[in-house]
């Protein structure tokens, strides 16, 4: 009996990502997971991200392994007057695409939204940039650094007396992702609703960022004061060192603080009615942390946070990326996966969530550069050998890649 292959959500959607960040191969990359055929059209020197590091021992980028797979590789130089017109050509049989240029950049090559909106009703643009489409600074170049520094996320991050601290792993380029991938979702259930209109999905990582933290904004917007950061790590603020590592301990509801008290042995602070209130908690911790943080200090991460699960009090070891990747409870959800076209190479992470009727899925590996170019201007385009090899001589297309 042959096997069914159940759909996707995405199945019917066709995205071309001529972005080079971080951000926006990110966004493709999800819309790829849900089912999009998500084609990279990339550069003649080939697509940014696959110069970041870390690198692994053969020298490929890891966030590159990472953010392009699921894709299939074009490469085109849209820089040229050929290159844009071909790239229309796909364009028109298309219903996404994702970029990330200086705004002004499409306009200048004649292929902003509103003149791929005349060439293909419906199209939904969506453009990921430090700054967004408008505003004074919307010119101004940007980084996952420069995103944290100016939505205010750096200056409550860190201790107090020491300087801020940056994210780390491309936080704000992934959150901008997702916050792209989220407004094209959106924009094709409009054209849904109403076909032919598209839109341009306009995202800023620093708004991205800003907006993640919004109670600390909101919080000093109403108090009028700025919230200053800790002065130190201890139990009420972040992990405490273990027998074997650093652990994360909530107390924010009475019960949690009771039980965690109780089976660390201290139960005069247990019974203490004064610390059943979270306020209390927090303007008094000087009078116990120390003590609780040496009665932390005696057990294992492991240890201690099975003890705390079976009393229902929020808690957690910190998993080193070993740990992480040994995890028996992500094993037994699936989570890990491999690529189904590369079945003996690296192991990735799963999707962050999970449909019952449309699964996600990680059907292919990263391509290697400009590794479908034929196959898609054949099938897309329908352009004939002769025009290939035109295309290919005059340097238009890139000549495709393979082991």
């Amino acid at each position: 009996m042959q096997e069914t292959v159940a759909p996707k959500a995405l199945d019917d959607i066709r995205v071309l990502d001529i972005s080079t960040s971080v951000g926006g191969a990110w966004c493709s990359r999800f819309l790829a997971d849900l089912g999009a055929d998500v084609i990279a059209i990339e550069p003649r020197a080939g697509y940014p991200v696959r110069a970041l590091a870390p690198l692994a021992e053969d020298g490929t980028s890891i966030p590159a392994m990472y953010t392009l797979a699921n894709k299939r590789s074009l490469s085109l130089d849209v820089d040229s007057t050929r290159g844009r017109k071909l790239f229309v050509d796909l364009m028109r049989r298309s219903d996404v695409v994702v970029e990330s240029t200086t705004p002004g950049t499409l306009e200048a090559w004649g292929i902003d939204y509103p003149r791929l909106e005349s060439r293909r009703k419906g199209i939904i643009l969506a453009s990921i940039t430090p700054h967004g489409q408008s505003g004074e600074l919307a010119a101004a170049p940007g980084n996952d650094l420069t995103a944290f520094a100016r939505s205010g996320w750096a200056s409550i991050n860190g201790l107090g007396g020491r300087e801020p601290l940056n994210g780390s792993a491309f936080q704000a380029s992934y959150n901008a992702g997702v916050a792209g991938a989220a407004g094209v979702l959106a924009a094709l259930h409009h054209r849904m609703a109403h076909p032919g209109e598209g839109q341009h999905v306009d995202i800023a990582e620093v708004e991205v960022m800003a907006s993640a933290f919004a109670p600390a904004l909101l919080g000093s917007q109403y108090s009028g004061e700025v919230r200053p950061r800790k002065p130190r790590i201890d139990m009420t603020s972040g992990p405490v060192p273990v027998k074997d590592g650093h652990f994360a301990l909530t107390i924010s509801r009475a019960h949690f603080w009771r039980d965690a008290m109780n089976l660390l042995g201290l139960e005069d602070l247990a019974e203490d009615k004064r610390y059943e209130t979270s306020w209390y908690r927090q303007q008094h911790r000087d009078e116990f942390v120390n003590r609780v943080q040496d009665k932390m200090a005696g057990w294992t991460k492991m240890d201690l946070f099975e003890e705390l699960a079976i009393r229902r009090v929020v808690a957690g070891p910190v998993l080193t990326m070993q740990e992480l990747s040994e995890n028996e409870h992500l094993r037994e959800r699936g989570f890990w996966t491999k690529p189904a076209n590369a079945p003996d190479g690296a192991t990735y992470p799963g999707a962050a969530f999970k449909l019952g009727k449309t699964p996600w899925s990680l059907d292919r590996r990263m391509p290697r550069p400009g590794e479908h170019t034929l196959e898609v201007l054949r099938e897309i385009a329908g352009i004939t050998e002769d025009h290939l090899l035109g295309l290919l001589e005059s340097g238009v297309i890139g000549p495709e890649e393979h082991e």
